[in-house]
């Protein structure tokens, strides 16, 4: 059984599917028509009355022009009130939608040169209730200039409903970036297919709701093409569950080791640890520093807490690493690093946990454990997850944090190639990218999530559904989606910002059951 997920392709893939199409015999023209009545549609099923007022289509003179002008023209037959700019003299499948529109509207057709031409349509931009970006495409990289950017800061002071055609004018549409002045729209209309932009910060900002629009390419040119990236959904992370055996017992369900914890960040592990019991892990054991024993004992009363020798500085000795494998021996799953803090103990737990255990999480302090050093992920004995944050995987990985939010999906990618590791980096979105090069997105969840703690809450998430039966990505998508839809639960009658990583525990039953009940 397949479960689809929606793809997200490049700019070059774009491209690439409308050569295709046309080589199978679909003209540009039509699939121009399609995307443009399918626009159209959208707008009118969704916004309905408004668009029987004032409609001002701002256009470039490629493709993305002739889409805008196609989706004018048709909402214009339907009763709306249009006109529309050309900037420059449209060419190709663009040309043909220009004289379409202008047969249609008499006199409502205009083709602006200048920015001195074009000033002379701000107070009618002004005054229209829907403004259509169509300037600038996928196939523009750099800065906007000239004509087209002073008609993004146009369309940035009007006070209508601003809708781009395929991607707001301006933003790279193969990454977060934005190189320089940029349409800044209510609803994207998003043809064919999701692009990186659409998805990562901060030009996903830019982009306010989007929706996909259908085009007719043929399915063979979609065979053709690969996505850079795809969204996870929710059948896939249903099926992803381990099979909950009704005759299974705590030995079934799986073993999980949390190594960390450090004076001062206790909590860090017992909330590891918890989750990885409310993911469905059997028996849930904590490895710790000596001096956390009675805290942990008391907090987690289900988890099994072992102690190990400490530093004065609360931290794990040196000489804890030998029973800390011990144990480790026993179990399915181990996840090192939360709360763990850093010193010389910490570093040799790590680095003899890569080399010992089939399947290991590191996290948090884990991570922090071999900043600079990241090639010895690559030298692991086993399966190995890593969830960095953004700040967590340039100390690994190198680069600075705004660079890799808005080109997450790519250097993901990267990174779990050279470690040979799943790689979550979260978000938002959270990027899941595996060795093979393959990269998988989730955009859901709120701020609720942006509280200390509820990475270590993800942390045993995977983990417990990983010990549960599930391959390192299946854990990874399904840990991750959980962790956001139990976010969004809680904030249905609470404010986001009041909610705290245990309140998350709290909603991951009930989560998961609405998961399993999904199929």
């Amino acid at each position: 059984m397949i479960f689809a997920m929606q793809p997200v392709f490049s700019s070059g893939a774009i491209k690439a599917l409308d050569r295709e199409s046309e080589r199978l015999g679909v003209d540009r023209l039509l699939l121009m028509e399609s995307a443009a009545r399918g626009g159209a549609e959208y707008l009118q099923r969704t916004l309905g009355r408004p668009l029987r007022r004032y409609v001002f289509a701002v256009c470039g003179k490629g493709g993305n022009g002739g889409d805008a002008l196609g989706i004018a023209r048709w909402l214009g037959l339907w009763g709306a009130e249009v006109i529309a700019v050309i900037l420059g003299e449209p060419t190709g499948a663009a040309a043909t939608q220009a004289n379409a529109f202008a047969a249609s509207f008499p006199g409502r057709l205009f083709r602006v040169r200048s920015s001195r031409d074009l000033e002379r349509f701000r107070d009618a931009l002004m005054r229209a209730d829907l403004v259509i970006d169509g300037i600038l495409g996928v196939g523009i990289k750099g800065a906007a200039r000239g004509l087209a950017a002073k008609a993004i800061e146009l369309i940035n002071e009007s006070l209508g409903l601003v809708v781009a055609v395929d991607i707001p004018s301006g933003l790279d549409a193969d990454s977060g970036d934005i190189p320089g002045p940029a349409v800044e729209a209510d609803i994207t209309l998003a043809m064919g297919a999701l692009k990186p932009c659409h998805l990562l910060p901060p030009a996903a900002r830019h982009c306010g709701e989007v929706e996909v629009i259908d085009v007719a390419y043929p399915q063979a040119a979609w065979d053709a093409v690969d996505p850079v990236a795809e969204v996870i959904s929710e059948t896939f992370c249903a099926a992803a569950l381990p099979h909950r055996d009704p005759f299974g017992h705590k030995g079934t369900f799986g073993k999980v080791l949390v190594v960390g914890g450090s004076v001062g960040m206790a909590g860090a592990a017992a909330l590891a640890a918890e989750a990885a019991y409310r993911a469905g892990a059997g028996l849930v054991h904590i490895a710790c520093p000596e001096p956390l024993y009675p805290v942990l004992e008391g907090s987690v009363t289900e988890v099994l807490v072992h102690s190990f020798p400490a530093t004065k500085r609360g931290i794990f000795a040196k000489d804890a690493v030998k029973g800390v494998l011990k144990l480790a021996a026993d179990m399915d799953v181990v996840i090192c690093g939360p709360g763990m803090g850093r010193g010389d103990g910490p570093a040799a737990m790590v680095e003899e946990l890569l080399g010992d255990v089939p399947k290991l999480l590191l996290d948090a302090d884990g991570l922090n454990a071999l900043s600079g050093r990241a090639g010895i992920l690559a030298e692991a004995g086993g399966d190995v997850i890593v969830t960095p944050h953004p700040g967590e995987f340039v100390r690994l990985a190198g680069g600075t944090v705004d660079e890799v939010v808005a080109h997450k999906i790519e250097r993901a990618r990267a990174a779990a190639r050279e470690w040979g590791v799943v790689v979550v980096l979260k978000g938002p979105p959270t990027a899941i990218a595996t060795p093979n090069g393959d990269v998988y997105l989730h955009v859901g969840g709120n701020t609720a999530l942006a509280h200390g703690g509820s990475g270590d809450v993800l942390s045993g998430l995977i983990g417990g559904i990983w010990a549960g039966g599930a391959e390192a990505l299946e854990a990874a998508c399904v840990g991750v989606y959980v962790h956001a839809r139990a976010s969004e639960s809680l904030t249905t009658e609470a404010s986001p910002r009041g909610i705290l990583p245990g309140d998350l525990l709290e909603a991951i039953p009930g989560t998961i059951r609405r998961l399993e009940s999904s199929l």
